[in-house]
């Protein structure tokens, strides 16, 4: 472990009893192809309008985030301290009570990074 994360982890005044605490990383960007739909301004044979399917690329957030475990409960004994997990954002809950932190719950892990 290096010196910045066991000031950080020191620095941690709780004991946690069912989530994983989580320093978030920087956003995973995908590059994600839509469609969307252009209108010609010509109508069909039953009278509906006629749309030209245009197909983009761009490049937003994944669904999923990257983070640092800082604690985890004693109950959880498949992830450890230092480790950077793969979970869903939408199911982490910022903790205000530690900074830029967030509480993920162990079953939501999908993934660890490999080192």
């Amino acid at each position: 472990m290096d010196k910045v994360l066991e000031t950080v982890i020191e620095g941690i005044e709780y004991t946690f009893e069912k989530d994983i605490l989580v320093k978030p990383l920087e956003p995973v960007m995908i590059t994600k192809e839509y469609e969307e739909q252009i209108p010609t301004g010509e109508q069909d044979e039953e009278g509906f309008n006629k749309y030209e399917v245009k197909k983009h690329t761009k490049e937003v957030e994944s669904d999923f985030a990257k983070g640092i475990v800082l604690a985890v409960p004693a109950s959880v004994d498949t992830i450890t301290v230092g480790e950077t997990i793969v979970y869903p954002k939408k199911f982490a809950k910022d903790f205000d009570l530690f900074k830029d932190s967030q509480l993920v719950k162990p079953y939501d892990v999908v993934a660890k990074v490999k080192a």
